[in-house]
């Protein structure tokens, strides 16, 4: 939010909004690529759905790889908790016949 607001105050002093951009580091260069391709051609708003719909597609395929990652470490954290069931449950009864004799 911070990075946007010092890029607002630079645009407003007559900076370029991709080299205002571009100074506060947040941005990948992509989007500042496309932002000034916008600025340059005159198509700003499309550029910048563009640089939207890119970042979108970006953020969606990390997350589907993170899911992707989190399935099976959820797998065998619900194997080992089946694992702990199954052993609470057996292990006294296998120590029954101790009991007898």
């Amino acid at each position: 939010r911070e990075a946007v607001d010092e890029a607002t105050v630079k645009v407003r002093e007559g900076m370029a909004i991709n080299k205002a951009l571009q100074q506060s580091g947040y941005f990948p260069p992509m989007v500042i690529y496309l932002i000034a391709s916008g600025e340059g051609s005159g198509q700003l708003d499309q550029m910048l759905e563009r640089a939207a719909i890119q970042q979108e597609r970006e953020t969606q395929s990390r997350i589907t790889k993170m899911v992707g990652l989190l399935e099976p470490l959820l797998i065998l954290v619900m194997g080992g908790a089946v694992t702990a069931i199954v052993l609470a449950i057996m292990l006294p009864i296998l120590k029954m016949p101790q009991f007898i004799r």
